[in-house]
């Protein structure tokens, strides 16, 4: 049987109050990792060994960790204005509640400028350095695009980062990102709030200006590749795109899920809930599955490939 070409997910956080291990993803990787062995062990691949379907060997995880680009001059700024190191703030609740906003904030505000702000370039340093990463390990992974397969997962204001990077690398012209090898199949968001960017330049406007203020997406390989907006209905961050005219022609698919636990699963703390998600991570190790088998096995895609990705659609759109 023929080689087979794995897989490649990088993910990116999002804004955070304190610096966090790169195994931040590790609880999505692992349900994404079992719901692939799942599917993948009902699809039919008479031409494919058993062993090279098995998530270890087909999906590769990288993760980018952007923190230390902003939290070390917030921890500046606190020291500097308050004169207290951080963990003397802590012992006050307004101090706890400052740092809490600071840190929030303090991200969108950071990074939310033009290219040429060195705090935007840092962070898409970070995102460089894990698309090269995958790219290196994915060599003779390409299609007949050039590029391996390449899905993006993007938390919260990681997701606004990931579309950013991506745009600059390819303005909208094509879905391959030639400088990593790599090529765009899929675009993931968790509690993203992209839609908020419709409010720029939008001085007054109502609500048919809302709709047509964001301009196209980054592209996504047109054959099988898919724009995947997940949010929870109580995660205040996260919204909708499908109100949004470019979104909806680009064919993002809006789905919303429970993230969280009981205790945060109906309030704010529902926005970190996505990296535990089982349906989250449900939703993703399926749309792998498919991916990986249209690209691995020529029956499938031939008789099935399409069948499977309607069917997903349909279930997606039911919830």
């Amino acid at each position: 049987m023929a080689a087979t070409r794995s897989l490649n997910v990088l993910i990116v956080h999002g804004i955070g109050t304190r610096p966090r291990l790169r195994t931040y993803a590790r609880p999505l990787e692992i349900g994404i990792r079992r719901a692939f062995d799942r599917v993948i062990n009902r699809l039919p691949l008479p031409d494919v060994a058993p062993e090279a379907a098995r998530s270890g060997q087909a999906l590769r995880f990288e993760t980018v960790c952007w923190d230390p680009v902003t939290q070390t001059p917030q921890d500046a700024l606190l020291l500097v204005l308050f004169g207290k190191p951080w963990l003397l703030q802590q012992l006050s609740l307004t101090g706890r509640l400052r740092r809490q906003i600071v840190g929030l904030v303090g991200d969108v505000i950071a990074y939310e400028a033009e290219p040429n702000n060195p705090v935007y370039r840092a962070i898409h340093a970070e995102v460089a350095r894990g698309l090269d990463a995958l790219g290196a390990a994915s060599a003779g992974d390409g299609g007949a695009d050039g590029g391996a397969p390449l899905t993006i997962i993007g938390h919260s204001l990681g997701s606004v980062i990931a579309s950013d990077y991506v745009w600059d690398q390819t303005h909208g012209q094509t879905h391959c990102l030639d400088a990593h090898g790599l090529a765009l199949v899929n675009m993931v968001l968790l509690g993203s709030p992209m839609a908020l960017y419709a409010l720029r330049r939008n001085a007054g406007g109502g609500p048919e200006s809302i709709r047509e203020s964001l301009s196209a997406p980054a592209l996504i390989d047109p054959d099988g590749g898919w724009w995947l907006n997940l949010f929870d209905r109580q995660d205040a961050l996260a919204c909708p795109l499908e109100p949004v005219d470019a979104y909806r022609r680009a064919g993002v698919i809006d789905c919303p899920v429970r993230a969280g636990s009981w205790l945060t699963g109906w309030n704010l703390g529902s926005h970190t809930g996505y990296w535990a998600c089982r349906g989250v991570a449900t939703i993703l190790g399926s749309k792998l599955a498919i991916d990986w088998a249209r690209a691995n096995s020529p029956r499938f895609a031939e008789r099935y490939g399409a069948r499977a990705l309607d069917a997903l659609r349909a279930q997606l759109k039911r919830r």
